[in-house]
């Protein structure tokens, strides 16, 4: 009597499935990532815009469910998605012939794989154990006190988010078999509202430096003096 054939091993998540995860991960991240940017692109018309819509919008993601079992969850497991699959992505050297979109929305993904968890942390972290809020005025601080690093970092890390949010949210969208109108696919005019954001992020992230209006004394805020307090930041 033959000895029955050895049961096969369950195989991991296919392809298929991690990609509809991302895909939808993604998608209930970028629901915040979009109240965030929208916040950096109107402190360009004033740092009372910037406040005053934070202020609205708070209540809504830092809402401890939403901004547990939405925004936090949704964006652990986006990026544990993306390595996973960033590790099974055959090595090659077709780098240079994949398109300039896709070449562009990994380097975005890069990026803020480096940065977005320190970000969460300096800036989420002071408002949880110590009622301290960034705001304009902590954004001005941070200008004031490291202009070299603050200006680039901001500026990059906005404009990564903008590009692999916007361009990401398409690619999810197709991905999960929704129809988008033609003027999604892509085009010329899909580019305008990418266009339009990433120079209301530049000015944005200028107005926080105070290029546009007054900030007064920015080391008078609650988060410069926090900083002060427990980092020991002195003054340049």
């Amino acid at each position: 009597m033959n000895d029955a054939e050895p049961i096969p091993p369950r195989p991991a998540l296919d392809s298929k499935r991690l990609m509809r995860i991302q895909a939808l991960s993604g998608l209930a991240f970028a629901l915040f990532l979009s109240l965030h940017l929208l916040n950096v692109m109107v402190s360009a018309f004033g740092p009372g815009l910037y406040d005053a819509f934070q202020l609205s919008v708070r209540p809504l993601y830092q809402n401890p469910v939403l901004e547990l079992g939405l925004v936090m969850s949704s964006m652990v497991v986006h990026v544990g998605v993306g390595i996973v699959r960033m590790r099974r992505r055959p090595r090659s050297r077709g780098w240079a012939r994949l398109p300039l979109r896709t070449r562009l929305h990994r380097l975005s993904a890069y990026f803020l794989l480096v940065f977005v968890f320190g970000h969460v942390a300096a800036t989420r972290l002071p408002s949880v154990f110590e009622g301290v809020w960034l705001g304009f005025a902590g954004l001005s601080f941070s200008m004031e006190w490291m202009p070299a690093y603050f200006y680039p970092y901001y500026m990059a890390l906005g404009l990564a988010g903008l590009y692999h949010g916007g361009y990401g949210s398409y690619l999810a969208l197709r991905s999960l078999g929704v129809r988008l109108p033609s003027v999604a696919r892509l085009g010329r005019l899909a580019s305008v509202p990418l266009v339009i954001g990433a120079v209301l992020i530049v000015l944005g992230v200028l107005s926080f430096g105070g290029l546009f209006y007054g900030t007064g004394d920015p080391w008078q805020s609650d988060y410069a003096r926090f900083a002060v307090e427990v980092f020991g930041v002195e003054r340049p």
